[in-house]
């Protein structure tokens, strides 16, 4: 499980490692250094300090007492015939050099350090292994570094302490987020909180607020609909009663027309109540397709034309060239669907409802006009409300219509706005206009498919 306080303790360790890493290598590294710099000025000094002459006793072993230095001579003539060495010797695979300086050689027992004092007697070689003086400047390094090692757990443990007294806030808040549910969601408090903490809390508040809000839409969604659907469901029971009580052949068809106008009214009803929850915002969306809005727009004139024939009313759409868009065709089909429905059922007999699609380098633009009675501006933007329906209106409908509308506006980003469809003539009649702004990027998309068909061709 994923803990803020143990990830950053464990990367606290993780960096006093590295560093101790870091130090210890610095450490010996200037510790070598040194060391090489006094053993190398010991050798230069013991070579020198020998002196063949004509005094220096023959062949032989002598031992050098020279402790913690492991040093080791071997003395040549001229002609390059050994005079004296020490006991230990040099490795026998370090051969006489007859120019005067350092050199750094391998042998069976690991690398030596040599150096050649050549004179006019001879050659003085002074040599000392070099795992000495690595073995020493370890040595060093780790009592120099041993002090910090015995400091780290303290420290962690300190750091421990300090990351649980600075983590408490969370823990905190976390209880006050734990104590929110449905019927206590006031927001948190944020006067008693570091200032980090504050842009969190903000945001959760924020969401609170939100979750608050969408919980009363939806107890009043769920209210309005059981009021709304209480009078269809009653209106049913009513006629299913009167159907079977009737004795006459007559009284019980009329009372079975009018109980299949009920179930007519509650269906209708139910799909909308349906269809305005697949529209909430946390419901899953359509795939989004290239769609031909004046082809749809004569496909459902199309399809309404009978019920417009029945009540007198000539409904035609002005769609002849393509109109093309990104959206859900789902969606976009219930939209023009509620339009046309809602002007199909305010418009008198004898008078015309037109859908016209325009579209240009700005966009799309669906009008639907009709001849009715129109809607008042002041209660415009109230009717795109759930529920709502305009003063005075006695048609069939639970005002669910121009919400649908306005909901599916809003998730393809668009606009819609009401005015009067013949300003200045009684009655003024209703225009709905709405305006989608992507037609550029479906046309690059209807253009992209188009190339990728002719391609697959």
């Amino acid at each position: 499980m994923n803990s803020i306080r143990r990830g950053l303790l464990l990367w606290l360790i993780a960096a006093l490692a590295g560093g101790m890493t870091v130090v210890m290598a610095a450490t010996y590294a200037v510790a070598y250094r040194q060391i090489t710099s006094v053993f190398d000025g010991e050798l230069v000094k013991v070579a020198d300090a020998i002196h063949l002459g004509e005094d220096w006793v023959g062949p032989g072993r002598v031992r050098i007492p020279r402790p913690g230095f492991n040093l080791a001579v071997r003395a040549y003539d001229r002609e390059g015939r050994t005079l004296v060495e020490t006991d230990p010797p040099l490795p026998a695979e370090v051969p006489p050099f007859f120019e005067t300086g350092f050199r750094l050689l391998d042998s069976s027992n690991g690398e030596w350090r040599v150096y050649s004092h050549v004179t006019p007697e001879g050659i003085v070689q002074v040599g000392q292994p070099e795992a000495t003086r690595s073995s020493l400047a370890r040595t060093l390094s780790l009592r120099m570094a041993l002090p910090e090692l015995v400091l780290i757990p303290v420290f962690v443990v300190f750091m421990a302490w300090v990351l649980g007294r600075g983590l408490a806030p969370l823990t905190k808040l976390s209880r006050r987020v734990e104590e929110r549910d449905a019927s206590r969601l006031d927001p948190l408090p944020s006067h008693d909180v570091p200032l980090e903490l504050r842009p969190l809390i903000a945001e959760i508040n924020g969401l609170i607020a939100r979750l608050e809000q969408s919980m009363a839409v939806q107890r009043r969604f769920v209210a309005d609909a059981a009021h709304e659907l209480r009078t269809p469901v009653a209106a049913l029971a009513l006629q299913a009663t009167v159907a079977q009580r009737a004795a006459q052949p007559a009284a019980r068809a009329a009372a079975f027309a009018e109980l299949d106008k009920g179930v007519a009214r509650a269906t209708r009803a139910v799909e909308q109540l349906l269809r305005l929850a697949r529209l909430a915002p946390e419901a899953a969306r359509e795939p989004l397709e290239p769609v031909d809005v004046a082809a749809l727009a004569r496909e459902i004139v199309g399809a309404m034309a009978l019920r417009a024939h029945s009540g007198a009313v000539d409904l035609g759409a002005e769609a002849h060239e393509p109109a093309w868009m990104v959206g859900a065709r789902g969606e976009l089909r219930s939209l023009m669907t509620n339009l046309v429905d809602n002007a199909l059922r305010y418009a008198p007999p004898g008078t015309d409802v037109t859908v016209r699609v325009a579209s240009s380098e700005g966009g799309i633009e669906i009008a639907v006009l009709d001849a009715g009675p129109g809607i008042p501006l002041a209660e415009r933007e109230r009717v795109f409300e759930r529920f709502e329906r305009a003063a005075g209106d006695d048609t069939s409908g639970i005002g669910l219509g121009l919400a649908i509308v306005r909901a599916i506006v809003e998730r393809h980003k668009g606009r819609i706005h009401l005015e009067d469809a013949c300003p200045g003539r009684d009655p003024p009649g209703l225009a709905v206009r709405v305006h989608f702004s992507d037609r550029g990027a479906a046309s690059r998309e209807v253009r992209g498919r188009q190339g990728e068909a002719l391609t697959h061709a």
